[in-house]
Formats: C-alpha cells, structure tokens, sequence
C-alpha cells in the first residue's frame, strides 16, 4: 500500500499551514508523517508537494518526496482531478491511502488499514473516515432535520445521527485512486471516535494545537 500525504506550500486561508510550528515543535505535516511511517513498510509513504524544499522534510521523516505540478494546487483546480493526477505518479499498482494533514487528533490509520484488509474485495473498493453527528440541525430552508418545533421536539438522544465527511483518511484501489477519487461507487465507511477541527481558518489553527498541547495526542 502506498500512502499520500498532499501538503501544498501555497496554502491561502492559513499561510503555510501544513509546514508551519504547531504544537509540540512539530508541524501538521511531521505529525501525520509520523504516524503513518509508524504503520507503512519503508519508503512507502510519500508527500506531494509543489515546493522542492519538502523533499528534505520527506527525508527526515523517512518517506519519499512526490513532487507535484503547481497547476494541481490551484484552488480552481478540481480536487477529484487531483487525486486523480498524483496517485498515477505513484509507482506500482497497489492500494492508496490519502490522508490530509489538517485533523491531527485522528489516530485510527492502522485501524482503517485492517478494515480495508478484512474487506469483501466484491463488495468495496474504497474506505472512507466520517464522524457521526447528532445534533439539532436546520436543512438550506431553515426546516429541522430528524426533529420539529414545539411539541415535535425530541430529546436530543433521539435525534437522528449523521455523519461529517471531512476527508481525513480514505484508501482506495488504485483504479478508484487514478479514475474517480476519493469516494468510489462501492464505498465502505471508517467512523472515527476522536475529537475532530478540520483546519481550515486562523482560528482553527489556534485552537486545534492548544488543544493538542493540552492532551495526550501523539
């Protein structure tokens, strides 16, 4: 299995996001590069990356550098068609995973991996993470979704449960990885326990690494 890790440099909400001091003297980036270089057999793990200085990074951490065009980190640039373009520079024809560095609480890779093996080959051919929900929730045109106003009210352990889609971590086969993406037409789902922040604002950001300073992540 081959594991991809995008980490563009020319992050625009948050300004070099994934390279950038978190928490604990690590980056975003060297945190999940960690944890994956944990569970991948050597030189499996790879970082794409628009910017060349990353191939020293990749180095230190043990995995491979990927390097990247920079129109495929155009934010105009269809995501899908992203996937799509790095995973066909991957050597080989094994299984992908792609995990985005932006939710540093995740630790369950190795139980997705196992997932993914145990699978009915027939059955899936892609595993993607989600985090249930269950709150009370109003739908585009202000209606409550699995609860009413009033005397319709429902405690809130009776609310219906649905799930964030955040795209943390997904394996596919590599057909799926270099056609359609992330999310295949026989998708099997990972529900992640953590605490999550998918970073994507300053604020975010802030938040996510006092908080991981504050707890026992690794």
């Amino acid at each position: 299995m081959k594991f991809v890790i995008p980490a563009k440099r020319s992050s625009t909400r948050v300004p070099d996001k994934n390279y950038r001091d978190f928490a604990r003297g690590k980056s975003l980036l060297g945190i999940l590069t960690e944890k994956l270089t944990r569970i991948a057999e050597p030189g499996e793990v790879y970082i794409s990356s628009e910017d060349e200085s990353t191939r020293a990074l990749a180095e230190e951490y043990g995995a491979t550098f990927l390097p990247r065009a920079a129109h495929l980190t155009d934010n105009s640039y269809p995501f899908q068609s992203v996937v799509n373009e790095v995973c066909k520079q991957l050597p080989d024809d094994d299984d992908v995973m792609w995990c985005h560095a932006t939710d540093p609480f995740f630790d369950e890779h190795e139980a997705v991996v196992k997932s993914w093996n145990s699978r009915d080959t027939s059955a899936a051919d892609s595993i993607t993470v989600v985090y249930p929900m269950r709150d009370y929730l109003l739908d585009g045109n202000f209606n409550p979704m699995g609860f009413g106003f009033g005397s319709w009210h429902r405690p809130s352990q009776e609310l219906p449960t649905f799930y964030q889609l955040g795209f943390t971590c997904s394996i596919m086969t590599r057909h799926v990885a270099t056609t359609l993406g992330l999310v295949s037409g026989r998708p099997m789902w990972h529900t992640a326990t953590n605490l999550t922040i998918d970073i994507d604002t300053q604020a975010q950001f802030d938040l996510a690494a006092r908080l991981y300073e504050l707890g026992d992540a690794s």
